[in-house]
């Protein structure tokens, strides 16, 4: 009993530790579809697991179901959400936070965690090619 405790209050604690401000989303919700339909093209297979060697480097709030981890400043992992009443208005939320225990994100118990407590379950967790996807974003004419 005394471990689950233990391990329920180190998930609280990585999940409030990992809350961070959201990145703005544009005024332009036709870029901002495509933009998650070419992160989408270019996020490779699922996987259940992914173990950080170091601290997030940061996220980003995508889509209504989608949330672009930042492992390193060239490296991201896209994380579908299970669509329900938690996740409704993620997207308009001041942060939220990626519930994992010992620097990793899975499929069986990850969350996002909004900004009022709300868990969003993770269902799936694919890399994205972050460079043919800023490539695929300038060809599209959204990115510089």
């Amino acid at each position: 009993m005394k471990a689950r405790i233990a391990l329920i209050t180190l998930t609280t604690a990585l999940a409030c530790g990992l809350a961070l401000p959201v990145a703005a989303k544009s005024d332009n919700p036709a870029k901002d579809a495509k933009r998650l339909e070419l992160l989408q093209a270019n996020a490779g297979e699922a996987k259940d697991t992914v173990k950080f060697l170091r601290p997030m480097h940061g996220y980003e709030v995508v889509g209504p179901q989608h949330v672009l981890v930042w492992e390193t400043p060239h490296k991201a992992w896209l994380l579908d959400l299970r669509e329900s009443a938690a996740c409704k208005g993620l997207e308009r939320e001041v942060s939220v936070g990626i519930e994992a225990l010992y620097d990793t994100i899975n499929t069986n118990n990850g969350y996002v965690v909004g900004d009022h407590g709300l868990r969003c379950r993770i269902e799936v967790i694919r890399e994205v090619d972050v460079a043919a996807w800023k490539q695929a974003e300038r060809e599209a004419g959204i990115r510089s």
